[in-house]
């Protein structure tokens, strides 16, 4: 090997190095949603870009990218060239919500996602522009492994966080004494439904590596040592994602459960049957031990206890908010009640602003500026989680960055998903495994993502970027090109 070629190498390593970094310090960065999170993993994804492009060029090497891949993320780049180039104006934000998230800001600074125009379009960019990168190093086994024992091994460490908070009664992450935070938190998330959506992108892939140790023939005392750490790894995932109060999450959880053990020919037979009883008893028992059994229960009674749907109430003028904001800093519900309550006034508030602009979009993280101009509901533009969050990603996206580059951007997460759907061969047994795990993942948090606002969380949308890579390169085909080819174009 030339000298070339071996730089090559080591560039290569350094790109995946840098995946596996990011992938374990965004989640413990109290999920990369405080200042300068964003920009952190904004700056290792270019740099982890760079190497790999180098890389690439060093040692004469054709990037393995499916040309589904390239397409999605070139109509992404095309339909929002207007934010990327500055060329596009944002639709100006009302002077109320403008003075009253500067108020919540204040008085919350860790229970929002520090977005602004210039942060949000750099870290969507560097997610996109990471797609390449890491679904050809993931076609190797390595690389395979190596980001699904990351992205695992992270959850596992915050899993372990919320259970002992939970059990101490701890007031702030990290017991840190950050002041009274106006939701619940959960590991090192400041809210409970990101948390679970975070841990929905990490136990399926616990699950996975566990039963690869776990079914290796002959076993070794390696593979036995893994499987049990997998073991112990996957109850304490799934006892801190019981033991949270939010709903859905484990919802979606017990949709994807029954194709992940299809997928994976789970089948707790003979002498493996009492391990799964074990497992299913020590799960309970942490979850008990937590001590949230009390609240969750409330919160599920809040489900069955809705009120029928009722039209809302002529909202008051925009003049007389001021004077009815309470001290927790909102307006009290005013949306019509039922099932979707103010979820349902929030996605009217979407579709309107989307038909307002549907190529552009009203500009990146400036949904406060479209619902400001697009809904005279109180609650809705008071209430500090849909002051940034229209509690459905996808419209968001579309709110903000417009349709077709919606269309484009969601294309490389749903069509990882399909891509395991129809796959005809895999690379090897590891791709297979983890690919049918990354896809019940992925599948868990798209689903999520139409009632909450999971991908909002950096390291959640990191982490989704993993899962569709590792989704891809495990399950589409690529001819190999030899050493000695001159570079081309991604195609």
């Amino acid at each position: 090997m030339t000298a070339t070629a071996q730089f090559g190498r080591v560039l290569r390593f350094a790109a995946g190095l840098c995946f596996v970094g990011l992938l374990i310090y965004a989640p413990l960065n109290f999920g990369s949603t405080r200042a300068g999170g964003a920009e952190f993993i904004t700056r290792g994804c270019f740099a982890a870009t760079l190497f790999w492009c180098l890389s690439c060029v060093f040692s004469l090497r054709r990037p393995q990218v499916p040309a589904a891949v390239v397409l999605t993320v070139t109509l992404f780049f095309v339909a929002a060239l207007p934010w990327l180039a500055g060329l596009a104006l944002a639709t100006p934000v009302s002077s109320f919500t403008q003075t009253h998230f500067a108020r919540a800001a204040a008085r919350w600074p860790f229970s929002i996602v520090w977005r602004t125009p210039e942060n949000t379009v750099a870290f969507t960019l560097a997610l996109a522009v990471s797609a390449f990168p890491l679904i050809d190093l993931a076609r190797t086994r390595g690389w395979a492994l190596a980001f699904g024992l990351a992205l695992a091994s992270a959850a596992v460490v915050v899993a372990a966080l919320a259970l002992a908070q939970n059990y101490t009664h701890a007031t702030g992450i990290y017991w840190r004494d950050g002041g009274r935070m106006p939701g619940n938190f959960c590991g090192t998330f400041y809210h409970h439904t990101a948390a679970g959506a975070y841990f929905n992108t990490a136990w399926p892939l616990a699950v996975a590596l566990t039963w690869l140790a776990w079914d290796r023939s002959p076993a070794t005392p390696l593979t036995v040592a893994f499987a049990v750490t997998g073991a112990l790894a996957t109850i304490v995932l799934i006892a801190a994602h019981g033991s949270h109060v939010s709903r859905f999450p484990q919802v979606a959880a017990l949709f994807v459960s029954p194709f992940l053990l299809r997928g994976l020919k789970l089948k707790p037979l003979g002498r493996r049957a009492w391990w799964f009883a074990a497992i299913a008893v020590a799960v309970a028992l942490l979850i008990a031990a937590a001590g949230r059994t009390a609240d969750i229960r409330a919160r599920w009674q809040l489900v069955f206890a809705s009120a029928p749907i009722v039209s809302a109430p002529i909202p008051p003028a925009e003049s007389s908010w001021p004077a009815l904001v309470r001290d927790d800093l909102f307006i009290p519900h005013t949306s019509q009640s039922g099932w979707l309550g103010d979820r349902g006034e929030g996605w009217r508030t979407a579709l309107r602003a989307i038909s307002d602009r549907t190529l552009t979009g009203h500009g990146p993280a400036n949904w406060m500026g479209a619902a400001s101009q697009h809904t005279d509901d109180p609650f809705v533009r008071t209430f500090f989680q849909f002051l940034q969050f229209a509690h459905q990603d996808v419209l968001q996206f579309a709110v903000e960055w417009g349709v077709p580059a919606a269309l484009g951007w969601w294309g490389l997460f749903a069509g990882a998903v399909v891509a395991v759907l129809r796959v005809r061969s895999w690379l090897s047994p590891l791709h297979r495994q983890v690919g049918i795990a990354t896809a019940c993942a992925l599948t868990a948090l798209l689903l999520q993502a139409q009632l909450d606002f999971p991908f909002q969380m950096p390291a959640i949308a990191l982490n989704a970027l993993a899962l569709a890579a590792l989704c891809w390169a495990g399950a589409t085909e690529i001819v190999p090109t030899p050493a000695s080819a001159v570079p081309a174009p991604l195609s």
